[in-house]
């Protein structure tokens, strides 16, 4: 860019970018009023900040927009969207449809209103492309997983033709990253495209603004999860083999809640392991399947070992003590047939269990 040469270019002849990455799908495909992708960007709260500190001091020039010219006479802006909405808002605080009372506090706090901003002009899209690669996906000021994900698949499009081995190594080196971890955004994107285009199985509050597609791109690195869903992160085409149903049951473990409101799976490293090796195991799988128990439960299955039985045993005990412990300040108990059911089960399962262990030593227990 160091050739490029700084325009100062009216307020009025700027455009949002409506392929921001940062835009939901939703937003990206249809038609939007400049009002319709102020308010969505005026939901992060560092579009205050940045107005407060443009309604103070000015736009920076070191901070130029860059933008390319449309048919038109007007430009888009591709990089410094929140720059430019933060612009927008201190000239037309009235667009604000929400924090509505932040904005009058910054108007009334602040008083450069920009009129004319400092742009750098390109002749297209893939101009600024290489730079906003740097910038967003390896770089400092770097986006959320799936905003990367998105514009790396879009810049994808640059590299038609190509196998999808050496897409992902053009993209690298284009951005600076490893083609490993260019694989496995994408790959993770074509699975989230899947799940966007099926509704995302009508899960209750489940979009594109609270899926957590980090969980995705997770798993891919684990291999019972991938070979759950159907994905090849070797193939040239990782998905020919996708199983639509699993990734749904996938879905649902990650971000269906339960009357308690919580999910059947975090996706969080520790969750992710557990599952893995769960889904690894076909008894422990097809347990946690039914739904019956917790991942915790299903995750005993595969790592049985003296510790974790020992734990259960500890549990079981602390439990017994808690209720012995307030059983004479019970003063009258109203099924009593049934306690006594259960605390004869209690003994017998405890007396199968002494003799299974003496059975495995030497030396049994005294009485």
């Amino acid at each position: 860019m160091s050739n490029k040469n700084i325009e100062f270019i009216p307020l009025s002849k700027l455009n949002l970018d409506k392929s921001n990455p940062r835009l939901p799908s939703k937003f990206r495909k249809g038609k939007l009023s400049k009002s319709e992708i102020v308010n969505w960007m005026l939901g992060d709260a560092s579009i205050i900040e940045l107005m407060l500190a443009i309604g103070n001091a000015g736009f920076f020039i070191g901070e130029a927009l860059l933008v390319i010219q449309e048919s038109d006479g007007t430009y888009t802006v591709v990089e410094g969207n929140r720059r430019l909405t933060s612009t927008i808002l201190l000239n037309e605080p009235d667009i604000a449809e929400i924090h509505k009372k932040k904005v009058a506090a910054v108007i009334s706090d602040t008083s450069e209103r920009p009129s004319e901003i400092p742009c750098i002009v390109f002749e297209n899209r893939a101009k600024i492309n290489k730079y906003l690669g740097y910038r967003h996906v390896t770089g400092v000021k770097s986006w959320g997983v799936l905003q990367k994900a998105r514009y790396l698949s879009e810049l994808k499009n640059d590299f038609t033709g190509m196998p999808f081995s050496q897409q992902c190594k053009e993209l690298a080196k284009s951005i600076g990253s490893r083609s490993d971890h260019v694989r496995k955004l994408l790959i993770a994107f074509q699975v989230y495209e899947r799940i966007e285009d099926s509704g995302f199985y009508k899960i209750k509050d489940l979009d594109e603004t609270s899926i957590f597609f980090n969980y995705y791109s997770d798993s891919l690195s684990r291999d019972a999860i991938r070979n759950f869903i159907g994905v090849d992160v070797k193939s040239e085409s990782p998905l020919d083999g996708l199983d639509e149903s699993n990734l749904e049951e996938l879905t649902r473990w990650f971000f269906e809640k339960n009357e308690q409101n919580k999910t059947r799976v975090i996706g969080d490293s520790k969750h992710l392991s557990m599952l893995d090796k769960i889904l690894g195991n076909d008894e422990a799988k097809d347990y946690f399947r039914t739904g019956t128990g917790s991942i915790i439960d299903a995750y005993q299955i595969v790592s049985v070992s003296s510790e974790s039985f020992n734990h259960e045993i500890e549990v079981a005990l602390s439990g017994l003590k808690r209720a012995q412990n307030i059983i004479h300040k019970v003063e009258k108990h109203t099924n009593s047939d049934a306690v006594k059911t259960k605390l004869k089960e209690i003994f017998t399962l405890a007396k199968n269990m002494k003799s299974i262990v003496e059975s495995t030593e030497e030396e049994g227990w005294d009485d």
